[in-house]
């Protein structure tokens, strides 16, 4: 099913709640900008409880469809970018050219939706990084960071950038999977303090 099937189908009153509420998780999967699990969790931080409430679904399926419209737009704009370039002979982009092709980020509340999503890794205990840990924790706890705490984010990002260029994705899959998730948290922690 499409995203805008299931968005229809978490907007129709006549369905029950639970087909409904389906209906979202249809639309989440086809579109987590945090990942599957923080994405429900924004969403239902900022219109409410959406399992039990049928007033909260129209607005979670509204900030989706929004920021999924936005990142659509900017896809596209991509898109005719690199048709100038590849005209010109720029046949491969920059490797540290931005590729919005896959979401890294919540469209129209970029930052609120980070930091969300750190919360939402942290409390579920799921930053295997100690100091990962311990910037999340910061930030959860204060919303930012501070001069030192933000020298250090830089080192553990780095860091992990070179962790996964130097893993042998198909000779240790898992290690290579557990270094992305960090770094998906940590470009999380990026967006919220204005690094990305």
């Amino acid at each position: 099913m499409s995203f805008a099937r299931s968005a229809r189908k978490a907007l129709d009153a006549s369905l029950p709640l639970d087909q409904r509420f389906t209906g979202l998780k249809g639309c989440i999967e086809r579109y987590h900008p945090i990942g599957f699990a923080a994405t429900m969790s924004f969403l239902e931080a900022v219109a409410g409880d959406f399992a039990k409430d049928p007033a909260a679904l129209p607005l979670a399926v509204e900030l989706l469809t929004a920021s999924r419209n936005a990142w659509q737009a900017e896809v596209r704009a991509y898109a005719v970018l690199r048709r100038r370039a590849k005209r010109l002979g720029y046949r491969v982009p920059h490797p540290a050219a931005p590729n919005p092709s896959k979401p890294s980020h919540w469209y129209g509340a970029r930052r609120e939706a980070a930091l969300h999503a750190v919360w939402f890794w942290y409390s579920k205990g799921d930053v295997a990084d100690v100091d990962l840990h311990c910037l999340a924790s910061a930030l959860v706890r204060r919303g930012r960071l501070t001069g030192v705490q933000l020298a250090m984010f830089d080192e553990v990002h780095t860091g992990l950038r070179q962790r996964l260029a130097a893993v042998d994705g198909p000779g240790d899959l898992g290690r290579y999977h557990e270094v992305r998730q960090l770094l998906v948290l940590a470009g999380h922690i990026a967006v919220v303090t204005g690094r990305s």
